[in-house]
């Protein structure tokens, strides 16, 4: 007796976001950790996605580094900020928040960095 695997509409297959930050001090340089995965569907929005790796504590700030801006290549997309150093301030999108992953991220790698 075989067995058939469950098909997923393609809407709903996971996708895998590799997330790289830049590290907030040389302490969080050393212990990390500098790099996460995040699995979207392919309906998820890059929206979404930024409230994930936001609310998953992910990303780090210091008194002197109070917002990140995320990259997906050379393109910026994204500023989000230090709960701690500015309550409630939401994130800024460069491209609209409702775009899919899938479209603007692809196969690449997002890049958190002090700018």
């Amino acid at each position: 007796m075989t067995h058939d695997p469950v098909m997923r509409p393609r809407s709903e297959t996971p996708v895998q976001v590799r997330v790289l930050r830049e590290a907030c001090c040389a302490q969080d340089d050393q212990l990390g950790p500098l790099e996460a995965a995040y699995s979207v569907t392919r309906t998820s929005t890059i929206g979404e996605l930024v409230r994930t790796i936001v609310e998953s504590r992910f990303l780090q700030y210091s008194a002197s580094h109070t917002s990140l801006v995320g990259f997906v290549g050379a393109e910026p997309f994204v500023r989000v900020f230090s709960s701690h150093h500015a309550a409630g301030r939401a994130p800024e999108f460069s491209v609209p928040s409702s775009s899919l992953v899938s479209a603007l991220v692809g196969t690449q790698t997002i890049e958190f960095r002090f700018v």
